[in-house]
């Protein structure tokens, strides 16, 4: 062969160009793809849970359950309940709050 020959090799093809999935598809993929990667590794719930109860924090959250139950004159089920709505409801106003300060911030001023 001389130098300036041109080879016969074959040429390795290009890939095809990718296929463009429907939009409702796309949607699909994405969704699954947000849900899954919440998901994280597998954890031992039990084994959590146990060692959260063993906590100074979890013991203090049940002598507020017994102080409440004592001073309302309720059963400690009941004191726990009121605890938990009454976290849970601080919890959700103060994220919603701090979500709605966040979207103040990103309107565009008039």
């Amino acid at each position: 062969m001389l130098p300036n020959e041109p080879r016969n090799e074959a040429q390795p093809k290009p890939p095809p160009p990718p296929q463009w999935a429907p939009p409702e598809e796309l949607a699909r993929v994405f969704n699954t793809a947000l849900v899954s990667s919440r998901v994280g590794a597998p954890r031992d719930h039990s084994q959590e849970l146990f060692a959260l109860m063993e906590t100074p924090a979890f013991k203090a959250l049940m002598d507020a359950c017994r102080a409440l139950a004592r001073n309302q004159g309720i059963s400690e089920r009941e004191a726990a309940e009121e605890l938990i709505l009454v976290f849970r409801k601080s919890d959700t106003l103060w994220a919603d709050y701090v979500f709605q300060q966040g979207v103040d911030r990103l309107k565009i001023p008039k």
